[in-house]
Order: C-alpha cells, then sequence, then structure tokens
C-alpha cells in the first residue's frame, strides 16, 4: 500500500471515534477499497501515459519533447511512491 494512498484514504476517511464494532468494520472495509481504487486509478493513468509514448514513437515523425516529457512523468510518479511494485 502507498504512503499516497493511505494519506488519500484518512482524508476521505477521518478515523472512527466509534465503539459499535460493526461501523469499524465497515470504516475499515471502506478504507480499504478506496485504498485499492487510488492505487489503481494511479496504475491505469501510467499505463495511459507509457501507451501513448508506444505511439509517438511508432509514429513516422517522433516528437521527442513531448515523449521526453511523458516518460519524465512516469518517471517521477513511481520515484516518489505513488506506485508502489508488486
Amino acid at each position: 500500500m502507498s504512503k499516497r494512498a493511505e494519506e488519500a484514504a484518512l482524508k476521505a476517511y477521518p478515523p472512527l471515534h466509534a465503539t459499535d464494532s460493526s461501523m469499524i468494520r465497515l470504516w475499515v472495509k471502506y478504507k480499504h477499497q478506496f485504498i485499492l481504487g487510488y492505487e489503481q486509478a494511479e496504475k491505469d493513468i501510467i499505463s495511459l501515459i507509457e501507451s501513448r509514448i508506444s505511439e509517438i514513437i511508432g509514429d513516422a515523425q517522433p516528437k521527442p519533447i513531448l515523449r521526453a516529457e511523458l516518460q519524465e512523468l512516469v518517471s517521477r510518479i513511481k520515484k516518489n511512491d505513488y506506485v508502489e511494485s508488486r
């Protein structure tokens, strides 16, 4: 679980101060689902960027500046622990 996803989940689902165990279980479930969705969205964004890079590379007249910018974006997302490798 990435730090960024955990932080976003805590913003969306602040800690619950309840004594009802069913409410606590429900809170944990929603928080966990949020984290999974957040991480999947990050992976989808990276995949979309990488597919665009492939299209640019396959283009008859490659656009090196755009390709470099997209590669840098993917690199920054991965380096900053936005997506953990599994």
